[in-house]
């Protein structure tokens, strides 16, 4: 076992409603299994509870854990349990996060107050709980954080501006925290992870024609940033991303332009109705040009 004895916080261990699974609850699963005692955290304690029930009937230890991640409270409190139930603190996942589902939108129409509810789950959460984690990692001279960051900071795409720059700042938090604490043998790992095939995007069928990650890899990648500890995990596809922002910021920008004006947002994305959010998009010649534009252009987020 991998993590045998070792004590992890999978904040956003459960997961949206519907078929399959989330990432949080994969990679709660994953640590677990591999010999971890975990706390789940999440703003809906029973969805958490399932996540814990499911550890359990593999006989592994866990207990949740309700949390509101906005506030410093709650996150101080979330770390105080786990610590006071194991005695020891290894690993902080922060995977929570919010997109579109948390009000994010095209530029001019997002609004102050989704804006400011995107960076403070998906950037001032993550800093809170490292800032309430890292006295104990620095007593115990070792720990892993774990910040998943989003293929977007590499990539830029249209759509996300709220998202992406909330973390891109995360990733710019990790770095500066990470030289902080270097010599308490504290490591900081940003996996700028790639589209999931979670519940939250399964009713919008057009993500069928990209590729993605089911959840089990997605959480063997937080396990080889546990493991390994490197300071940053990224795909070939978000490289490949970045690499073309760098070197073509121009012909990047067109395809994104025009990816950005083939793909509308959807329903599901938004997290109102998704119950035939795809019939809402035209047929014919535009429906094939986005079907051939997702296979030569292979990405996320469109």
């Amino acid at each position: 076992m991998r993590l045998k004895d070792r004590v992890a916080i999978v904040v956003g261990a459960g997961q949206s409603p519907g078929e399959g699974m989330g990432n949080g609850r994969a990679t709660a699963l994953t640590f677990a299994r591999e010999g971890a005692k975990v706390l789940c955290v999440d703003h809906n304690l029973a969805s958490a509870q399932e996540t814990v029930d499911l550890i359990r009937q593999s006989q592994g230890v866990a207990e949740a854990f309700k949390a509101d991640v906005t506030k410093e409270g709650d996150i101080k409190n979330m770390i105080a349990d786990a610590h006071g139930r194991w005695g020891r603190i290894d690993i902080l996942h922060n995977n929570v996060g919010v997109s579109l589902s948390g009000g994010d939108a095209e530029l001019d129409d997002i609004t102050e107050e989704a804006f400011d509810r995107c960076t403070a789950i998906n950037l001032k959460s993550c800093i809170f709980a490292a800032k309430h984690v890292l006295p104990i990692m620095r007593k115990q001279q070792s720990g892993a954080i774990i910040n998943i960051s989003s293929i977007g900071v590499l990539a830029s795409p249209p759509r996300f501006s709220a998202y992406v720059a909330s973390k891109a700042a995360l990733d710019a938090f990790s770095l500066c925290a990470a030289s902080e604490f270097a010599d308490a043998n504290v490591r900081f790992t940003t996996i700028h992870m790639p589209l999931v095939r979670t519940p939250m995007i399964a009713p919008t069928k057009l993500y069928d024609a990209f590729p993605a990650l089911s959840p089990d890899e997605a959480a063997e990648l937080v396990m080889s940033a546990v493991i390994d500890q490197p300071k940053r995990v990224a795909t070939g596809l978000g490289r490949a991303g970045a690499l073309a922002q760098a070197v073509a910021p121009g012909a990047s920008e067109f395809v994104l332009n025009h990816a950005f004006r083939l793909f509308p947002e959807s329903a599901a994305a938004r997290g109102t109705d998704a119950s035939v959010p795809d019939e809402a998009l035209p047929k014919g010649p535009a429906d094939l040009a986005r079907k051939l534009f997702a296979q030569v252009f292979s990405g996320v987020y469109w």
